[in-house]
């Protein structure tokens, strides 16, 4: 194991455990005392009597010593494993008797009842009060995990708090996170290398989960990725995770192995661990008390740069370098692939025989996992957020505003274009990542605002600025990859997605010119298998592991050792089961009732707002109660080619048509973004989302 960890759970809160302990004897000492003191003022009540009876008869002088120290014995003496001071009667005269009394009454503190409750009180606001600092510890851990925030700023805190009423607050961010002391690495593939274990996080997961979801559990469906990210501006250093991805309900993402260097690795001996437990758990799964859980894997998601490394294949700039079909490219100052209906697929069988040599350049070790568990072709998809997103939308972008005069926009239509973009801002709900900016910014654009104008804005904002050939292209590119990011309309129009993709690349080529056929536009051609194998684009894509990469660049803090700071951050997050918990509202996500969250369409296809929720009871379930909703009537679609847009769930929406209802949360099927950006305007626009968000 290269991964070695010394620490003790029990060290996290040992100075606070400590400090209960001993208010914990304070407390019982006290209650101790109490009950002693009780004994002791009885005894010298009657001890006072026979002074008096002493005092009044000299003749029974002998009578009342012993009578005392008989008492004194029974009574002032503790048990022997009480604390409590010693009083000691001799028996000789009566004088020393009475001296020895008085030294003994001034020995004992005869506080009133009233007092001792008072402290018994106070000790247990001290103990309440160390149970509380201890949830506000826990609460402080996770508000520190979940926002990453840096350890001298969370020791300040810490000290303000100790200073205001919290001493029992751990005093420095390592103690309060458990941070480990002592990390190991190993040198691999030219670079520091650390393996974090998949069998033992796998079994993390499983464990984690309910009793009632373990015993419905048989079957973990996982996927990995492997990218470099590079973590600082200023430097060569980059970040190479193998992150594993299961797809069971909850979702959840991890890392498998990290490798940081000044560059990507040298060869492939960084896959080894991590491909030799894979083989053993794709074989055995593991055990559960007498059960076996098996693991299946999905696919591997890689860029095509890295896709290319990890496989041993030809660059996508090579003649052969297209990973689903054996086409050869046809250089025109670039590497395009001119050819869409003529194709001869790759098959797992041609790839791990090398039949197409020229599309080899070494064995790949995915190969030693058996035939049987990974396709080394259908496994390996292609990735819509890298290639139609960062490329085929981007490049669009840039043709309009850069390329060849004649398709070029002039630079008023890209100010308009820019203009109805950023006022559809106050339109777009709270689960898109960014609002929509405006052309200038294109090349800081991130790849989740190229989906949204390919998917949403664009056919919006295009219309009536861009050229009528240009926008019939641009909307069979649209259409058709909305279709396959959605799980439901790829079960019924993924044939049809697939024409209108064939025909955005033959109408590019006259459009744009034979050199915009690269390898990205190329690749259209093989989406509709891809989201066929997989159930929809968005299951097979790295939008969900490109977020957690950048987590992980979050708990670098410095320069020095970032392999270390990731692992420590990782452990931190492992030691409280730091997971983001979405809010719940009768099992569904929190519903919202003000502009723009407040868009669906119901199950009949009709478009609604939510207006309120209210204290009627849904008949088909007592549990739920309705919402009072706005609905829209009768919504028309918003263009006609190339399909009619009820299809993919864009409708014209028309005020006049619009009822208040009663409906029930189940019957909102599918969130949605509603426009109303001209508001003299007849109608207003629903775009149903179809991505997974």
């Amino acid at each position: 194991m290269c991964f070695v960890v010394h620490y003790s759970m029990g060290d996290t809160y040992t100075s606070s455990l400590n400090k209960k302990c001993r208010k914990e004897y304070k407390r019982q000492w006290m209650a101790a005392s109490r009950s002693l003191i009780s004994r002791k003022s009885s005894s010298v009540g009657k001890l006072s009597n026979d002074n008096i009876d002493v005092g009044q008869d000299d003749n029974h002088e002998e009578i009342a010593c012993s009578s005392s120290y008989e008492c004194c014995q029974q009574s002032v003496l503790p048990a022997h494993d009480e604390i409590a001071p010693i009083v000691h009667f001799p028996s000789n005269t009566c004088s020393t008797i009475d001296r020895e009394q008085n030294e003994a009454f001034d020995s004992l503190d005869f506080r009133s009842n009233s007092d001792y409750m008072d402290s018994d009180s106070e000790s247990d606001e001290e103990i309440l009060k160390i149970e509380k600092d201890s949830v506000l510890s826990n609460d402080l851990a996770h508000w520190v995990n979940e926002n990453f925030i840096e350890h001298n700023a969370v020791d300040s805190l810490l000290s303000v708090l100790k200073k205001h009423g919290h001493p029992s607050l751990p005093c420095t961010a390592r103690t309060l996170l458990g941070t480990i002391k002592n990390v190991t690495t190993e040198q691999k593939s030219g670079m520091e290398y650390i393996y974090l274990g998949l069998e033992k996080q796998l079994q993390s997961y499983y464990f984690s989960l309910s009793l009632e979801q373990q015993y419905e559990l048989s079957e973990l469906s996982i996927s990995f990725n492997i990218d470099g990210l590079p973590l600082f501006k200023s430097t060569n250093t980059s970040l190479w995770p193998i992150l594993c991805k299961v797809h069971n309900q909850p979702v959840q993402i991890f890392p498998v192995a990290l490798t940081v260097g000044t560059s990507k690795p040298s060869n492939l001996d960084f896959l080894s661990d991590t491909i030799g437990e894979l083989d053993n758990l794709l074989q055995n799964g593991f055990l559960s008390g007498n059960r076996t859980i098996r693991i299946n894997l999905k696919c591997i998601v890689c860029d095509a740069p890295a896709k290319a490394f990890v496989k041993g294949t030809k660059l996508y700039s090579g003649y052969y370098g297209c990973d689903k079909c054996a086409q050869k490219g046809y250089w025109i100052g670039r590497m395009t692939y001119q050819d869409v209906n003529t194709l001869s697929l790759r098959t797992n069988e041609t790839f791990r025989s090398a039949l197409n040599p020229e599309h080899h350049n070494h064995p790949s070790p995915f190969c030693d996992l058996p035939e049987e568990k990974l396709d080394m072709i259908k496994q390996f998809p292609l990735d819509y957020m890298h290639q139609v997103c960062l490329g085929v939308t981007k490049k669009l972008l840039l043709t309009w505003k850069r390329g060849k005069l004649e398709v070029r926009l002039s630079s008023q239509q890209i100010q308009e274009i820019g203009r109805h973009l950023v006022q559809l801002r106050s339109f777009v709900p709270e689960f898109f990542a960014r609002k929509p900016r405006n052309l200038d910014e294109i090349d800081r654009w991130k790849a989740t605002e190229f989906r949204q104008f390919l998917l949403y804005t664009g056919k919006i904002v295009l219309k009536d600025i861009l050229r009528s050939d240009m926008y019939k292209n641009f909307m069979a590119l649209s259409v058709g990859i909305s279709i396959l990011v959605s799980p439901i309309l790829v079960q019924d129009h993924a044939d049809y997605a697939h024409s209108l993709l064939e025909y955005f690349i033959e109408s590019a080529r006259v459009i744009y010119g034979p050199e915009f056929l690269v390898y990205n536009v190329h690749s259209l051609i093989h989406f509709t298998d891809e989201a066929k194998e997989h159930g929809n684009l968005d299951n097979c894509s790295a939008f969900a592991f490109e977020n957690y990469l950048q987590k992980l660049k979050k708990m670098v803090r410095s320069g020095r050792n970032p392999m270390i700071q990731i692992v420590k951050r990782l452990n931190e997050q492992d030691n409280f089961n730091s997971t983001r918990k979405e809010e719940v509202f009768q099992g569904l996500k929190v519903l919202k009732f003000k502009q723009p969250n407040n868009a669906f369409v119901t199950e009949n296809n009709q478009c609604c707002e939510i207006v309120s929720r209210t204290e009627d009871i849904d008949p088909n379930n007592p549990e739920i109660k309705m919402l009072l909703c706005r609905v829209y009537e009768r919504p028309e679609p918003l263009f006609h080619a190339p399909c009619d847009s009820r299809i993919i769930g864009v409708y014209k929406a028309f005020p006049r048509n619009c009822r208040m209802k009663l409906l029930s949360p189940n019957q909102l099927t599918s969130r949605a973004m509603l426009i109303d950006s001209d508001h003299n305007a007849p109608a207003v626009t629903f775009l149903t989302i179809l991505h997974t968000i």
